[in-house]
């Protein structure tokens, strides 16, 4: 991961506590999630776990400091692979997100239903294994391997509403991760659970 990347992502979390300067103490909640994912690059679909730390600031808008893994499980597409293959298709990503982001309720309803969009950067550590074809006067096709860490963006949209415990709200979210000059890379569909920590 390039150096101006770094001090881009640390800068976006050290400037946290200066929006928040002069507010009152914050509620905090705690969020977990499951959905699926699609790796658009690779046609992979997976799994996604989620964690949020949810901070709110000011009346529509919050801070989250969300960690996820995803896993891809099978490919989205038909393949029909070479015997030089082996016959099995060893496609495959995963990937760990480290992502603080802003989140804005863009519209919130008296039944307690709210719409928010958030965004922010997001740091990856993961990898992907596809086949590839290198052509030497004959096809040649040969796993390619690659490494991530790397910083990327973070957008998402997230529906939220009441539940019959007042201390617990569910949500569902589409969300996408953009990085080397592709965006959307990954996108997905997530449903949530938050609960409230502390006094209000």
């Amino acid at each position: 991961m390039k150096t101006n990347q770094l001090f881009l992502f640390l800068f976006f979390l050290i400037s946290i506590p200066f929006v928040t300067n002069g507010q009152d103490k914050p509620k905090l909640q705690y969020t977990i999630g499951l959905g699926s994912t699609l790796d658009r690059t690779n046609t992979l679909w997976g799994v996604n776990f989620s964690n949020e730390l949810n901070v709110n600031l000011r009346k529509r808008t919050s801070f989250n400091l969300g960690l996820s893994f995803y896993q891809s499980l099978f490919s989205a597409s038909t393949i029909s692979l070479p015997p030089e293959s082996g016959g099995n298709n060893k496609d495959q990503s995963s990937g760990l997100f480290i992502s603080p982001t802003l989140k804005f309720d863009i519209l919130q309803r008296p039944s307690g239903f709210k719409l928010a969009l958030a965004f922010g950067p997001s740091l990856q550590f993961g990898g992907d294994t596809y086949l590839a074809s290198f052509y030497t006067g004959v096809p040649a096709p040969s796993y390619v391997i690659n490494k991530y860490q790397r910083l990327g963006l973070i957008t998402e949209l997230e529906a939220e509403w009441k539940t019959k415990n007042p201390n617990v709200k569910n949500a569902a979210s589409i969300s996408a991760f953009g990085a080397d000059k592709t965006f959307p890379w990954y996108v997905n569909l997530t449903y949530k659970v938050r609960f409230g920590l502390g006094k209000n």
